[in-house]
């Protein structure tokens, strides 16, 4: 089983960017890789897309790793991110999505990452 969760945290970097997005692996395994292959954006009816195909490689269990980093104007949308993840021989595309996200407020700690964001969970 591959158990993880994707985490946008709020955070200034030093690239003009408002928002982080972490992969952390719940799992008991290694993640061999994950390709963070399409970021989709929906406002209504209208949406767009890009395939960024962000690569990670040996993400070990309770690790975390930078997969995305939004300007902020993604957060206004409802965002929806493809990750295809590999592990014990087993390869799986898993889908995580995101409200409007400069919405929120209070966020809790994301387990991990010691930082306040919204998390979604995925497994397969």
């Amino acid at each position: 089983m591959i158990r993880c969760r994707l985490a946008a945290c709020r955070e200034s970097l030093e690239d003009s960017k408002e928002w982080s997005f972490y992969l952390i692996n719940d799992g008991e395994n290694v993640i061999e890789s994950a390709i963070l292959s399409r970021v989709s954006y929906e406002w209504g009816d209208s949406g767009t897309s890009e395939t960024p195909n962000v690569q990670v490689a040996g993400l070990a269990p309770g690790a975390s790793a930078l997969i995305w980093r939004d300007d902020g104007s993604g957060a206004e949308l409802r965002m929806e991110f493809s990750i295809v993840l590999r592990a014990d021989g087993r390869q799986i595309e898993l889908r995580f999505e995101f409200p409007k996200l400069y919405r929120q407020r209070n966020l809790p700690f994301v387990a991990g990452l010691d930082k306040p964001g919204w998390q979604e969970r995925g497994e397969g």
